[in-house]
């Protein structure tokens, strides 16, 4: 049981908490977020009477009807 403890230790010494891209990812540049900016979103959001926050997570049904509006 301490080996198996042990081998897991070891391989997540080297793994800090924002760079894991998983088993088979290479270590390439990201790609941009394709969902436009939050700001856009909130605003139109607010207009529209939704009630958003001013900071985290959009709601989907939020986005999915501004996306809707932008058709």
């Amino acid at each position: 049981m301490f080996a198996f403890f042990q081998e897991a230790a070891d391989r997540l010494e080297g793994v800090s908490s924002g760079d894991w891209r998983g088993p088979g990812k290479s270590a390439g540049p990201r790609e941009p977020d394709p969902r436009p900016e939050g700001g856009p979103i909130r605003l139109w959001a607010r207009t529209n009477g939704y009630l958003v926050n001013d900071r985290g997570r959009i709601p989907a049904e939020i986005r999915e009807a501004y996306e809707m509006s932008q058709r």
